[in-house]
């Protein structure tokens, strides 16, 4: 009998730290990114028209004058991400933009959209996979898409596991499109490159804007374009990262040996106690 209540209790510890373990690992694998994190992009846009007349639009013409962007993680929760952003411009100066809120699961975000999703996705997997049409359609939220493929390519010196999307969106009616294609960190989430192609049928004019990783952290890409063989890759929080869900089995399977053990004193104590004494009977 003390075997078997031993034995179930290890069996109910092994399942507890199963389902604490996996709860953790799914909540840790919506987000990326850490506190503190920083990237940047080099940044290009362009502008075509078929009358070689028309002047450029004044919100191209500033988008130009745009040299990279830079973003900060200022904090970082189980689907949120919140970045300041900086703006370098070509004549030297820099731009800032208070702290900019983005949700990976919704695409909720302004200024930030499609610059992180969620981390460890596959082919075949959704990013934003909880975006909301009417929030999309007012500005307000990232598309939800599907990741094409998983493959690998090199950015700023390192071989990466990264997650590839491409699609043309066309509205039958106008027969303007949007072709976006780009390629994100697997394991953080972080876009490394992107191209937006918007074509404007009605008024014969493309706009476009890329994108391109120059630095992430510690990790950047030389002057001259080459790759410099690092990557900001920070082996402590990697190391911290398995800490966690060990200390929680360790706890849990602690605490069940532990309860086990009680049971099996009291139960013992139970049955070895002296059976009660019987008063003599006087003789008759």
């Amino acid at each position: 009998m003390k075997k078997k209540i031993f034995v179930t209790m290890l069996l109910v510890c092994a399942l507890t730290s199963v389902a604490v373990y996996g709860a953790w690992a799914q909540e840790a694998s919506v987000v990326g990114v850490k506190e503190g994190d920083s990237f940047k992009y080099s940044f290009a846009v362009f502008w075509s028209a078929a009358d070689p007349n028309k002047i450029v639009p004044q919100e191209f013409a500033d988008g130009n004058n745009t040299l990279s962007i830079q973003f900060n993680v200022t904090t970082v929760g189980p689907q949120m991400v919140y970045m300041n952003i900086s703006n370098m411009m070509r004549d030297g100066t820099r731009t800032f933009l208070e702290v900019r809120p983005l949700n990976v699961l919704t695409g909720y975000g302004v200024d930030t959209q499609y610059i992180i999703i969620s981390a460890n996705l596959s082919s075949g997997d959704k990013a934003y996979p909880l975006s909301d049409p009417d929030a999309v359609k007012a500005g307000a939220a990232a598309e939800s898409f599907t990741i094409d493929e998983t493959v690998t390519r090199t950015y700023l010196g390192a071989s990466k596991t990264v997650n590839h999307y491409s699609e043309k969106v066309t509205n039958v009616t106008t027969g303007n499109y949007v072709n976006r294609n780009a390629y994100y960190d697997k394991e953080t989430g972080v876009l490394m490159e992107m191209t937006i192609e918007q074509c404007y049928s009605d008024l014969e004019e493309i706009y476009s804007q890329q994108w391109k990783i120059v630095q992430f952290n510690s990790a950047s890409a030389p002057p001259d374009g080459t790759n410099d063989g690092t990557d900001g890759t920070d082996s402590t929080n990697l190391l911290e990262s398995w800490l966690v869900p060990i200390a929680i089995v360790v706890v849990v399977v602690v605490v069940a040996v532990l309860v086990a053990v009680v049971l099996l004193r009291r139960r013992g104590k139970t049955q070895v106690q002296p059976p009660a004494q019987t008063s003599p009977q006087a003789p008759v």
